[in-house]
């Protein structure tokens, strides 16, 4: 199915104008955001980030909805960490019939965006002191959002608010694979890892990230959950979509690295320098040599699912 992509026409418009190992809990560079920092309070982003990002699979949902039946908590209250632009939120709400659901995110402009939805609540707060009483919550989700953070520190804030028996979920998605032509993904690949640094540990020169990507790309892989969670289950699923290249642009223009290179480089979205105005040159081009007017974009998912001990 062709994904169409509205809105957000001037991120696309700017671009246009020029076309023509150690432990992943303490790598070296690695550091939290304070609260005043927002990694995603640039003009435009937030907007950009609710429209483009990829939006999480019923399938997803579905895992979740069984993992919690099975346990004893029941679907009281949800809490989603990270909660942007509430593409969890909702669905916990609307599709898995929580009573309420408190999405929780430090960026106020990402809330700004959110979803508006009956019995979600959307409040601006600090992933290590969430603004929920103890032991409240049945489902307590981060999407997207958990390679940004102190995992020892937030693993102890997860437990503090978890109902006993409640279940943990970890989601989000690793970096997107073209699979149209090998050449269009190599091109990415070379953007993604040498231009952004993805490869590299936050904070080392040739790095744009504030985080550390390998551990999010990965899926967390190397992160022990069973030493502070029980039940701990891993799914990854991977989501074939047609994506047109400029909506795929704009996805790209939602990552923070791709921010802080265009201010590290005193550089302008859509003006020369722009990096991401070679890849989609670059990928025009191979595109036009294949016959092609859309991409092939897999989405790799993954999902961690645990629960809180019982007492």
């Amino acid at each position: 199915e062709l994904e169409v992509m509205e809105g957000s026409a001037r991120v696309m418009k700017q671009l246009m104008l020029c076309t023509g190992r150690r432990s992943p809990l303490c790598r070296r560079g690695r550091r939290t955001l304070s609260m005043s920092e927002d990694p995603f309070g640039h003009e435009g982003q937030a907007e950009s980030y609710a429209v483009y990002r990829p939006k999480y699979t019923g399938e997803i949902f579905e895992r979740i909805f069984q993992f919690v039946d099975s346990g004893k908590a029941g679907r009281g209250t949800a809490v989603d960490v990270g909660t942007g632009s509430g593409q969890v939120a909702v669905p916990l709400r609307e599709a898995l019939r929580f009573d309420s659901v408190i999405g929780v995110d430090r960026s106020a402009e990402q809330l700004s965006h959110a979803q508006k939805a009956g019995g979600v609540e959307y409040i601006a707060g600090d992933a290590y002191r969430l603004p929920v009483g103890d032991e409240t919550a049945s489902l307590l989700t981060i999407a997207q959002t958990m390679h940004w953070l102190n995992l020892p520190l937030f693993f102890e804030e997860v437990n503090r608010v978890l109902v006993p028996g409640g279940t943990f979920a970890v989601l989000g998605y690793a970096i997107p694979q073209l699979s149209c032509t090998p050449a269009i993904e190599q091109s990415f690949r070379r953007y993604y890892e040498d231009t952004l640094g993805s490869l590299l540990p936050p904070g080392v020169p040739g790095s744009y990230w504030d985080c550390d990507r390998t551990i999010l790309d990965s899926g967390f892989r190397d992160v022990d959950f069973e030493a502070t969670f029980t039940d701990v289950a891993r799914v990854w699923f991977n989501d074939q979509r047609e994506v047109s290249l400029d909506a795929h642009i704009s996805y790209l223009t939602t990552m923070s690295a791709y921010r802080t290179y265009l201010s590290r480089n005193d550089l302008t979205m859509g003006e020369e320098g722009d990096p991401l105005l070679a890849f989609k040159a670059d990928a025009n081009e191979q595109m036009e040599l294949s016959g092609r007017n859309v991409l092939q974009v897999t989405y790799p998912y993954f999902l961690i699912l645990s629960r809180k001990n019982s007492r």
